[in-house]
């Protein structure tokens, strides 16, 4: 069937006509107006607002971020001045830590240091030794446990002393409490007689003499 734009034009024709006294009316002229704002509004929003709101939101979220960073960073600062602070209080006492914990098994300082103390005892040292000593600091002997990038190493040193009782308890405290970390693993007492002590060249004639053995255990830092 052939389409007839005459007889189109005329039914739509009549089919607008009819609608336009309706649409003339206020009430629906108004409703119409109010639909048509709707649709606008919309539009603008959809187009225009949507993309300034979304901006927005995106700042928002980043002014949040950066300042929960900025609080998190001065929590940092803060920090490193207290540590900067705790590091100034502490500098004079960081030699100490250094002969506590040598970096180097530092064996002859070790034994110049218990014959020092044995002098100031009045105790004699009659033997002295060290062994499982490395050659290096970073050698795999020896007894070792991490301490962060540093491991905790430690080397055996046996020693026998001998001299009166108190010469010997003043020989163990001072032991106790010298500087450099050190802990007595084995303490062994036994009497000697005058003569043995005289032979020993370790006490005069007079008095009860004792030998004490010593093992010990003295640590330091290894790389």
């Amino acid at each position: 069937m052939a389409f007839d734009y005459k007889e189109e034009y005329k039914r739509y024709k009549r089919y607008y006509q009819s609608l336009e006294p309706a649409l003339q009316k206020p009430a629906t002229r108004a409703y119409t107006a109010i639909i048509f704002s709707f649709l606008v509004v919309s539009l603008f929003g959809w187009y225009a607002i949507r993309p300034t709101m979304q901006t927005i939101f995106t700042l928002r979220r980043e002014i949040a971020d950066k300042t929960d960073l900025n609080k998190k960073m001065e929590d940092k600062i803060s920090a490193l001045i207290e540590a900067q602070a705790a590091y100034q209080e502490v500098e004079p006492d960081l030699p100490v830590v250094d002969q506590a914990l040598p970096e180097t098994s530092d064996a002859v300082r070790a034994a110049r240091d218990l014959q020092a103390i044995a002098a100031d005892s009045r105790v004699t040292i009659t033997t002295i030794s060290i062994s499982s000593l490395p050659l290096t600091n970073d050698t795999g002997q020896g007894e070792q446990q991490a301490t962060g990038s540093d491991k905790l190493a430690n080397f055996p040193i046996s020693l026998s002393v001998t001299g009166a009782y108190p010469d010997i308890k003043t020989f163990t405290l001072g032991i106790l409490n010298v500087r450099r970390i050190m802990q007595i693993t084995s303490m062994l007492f036994s009497p000697i007689s005058s003569t043995e002590a005289v032979a020993s060249g370790s006490a005069t004639p007079t008095g009860t003499q004792i030998k004490l053995d010593l093992k010990l255990k003295l640590f330091y830092l290894s790389k």
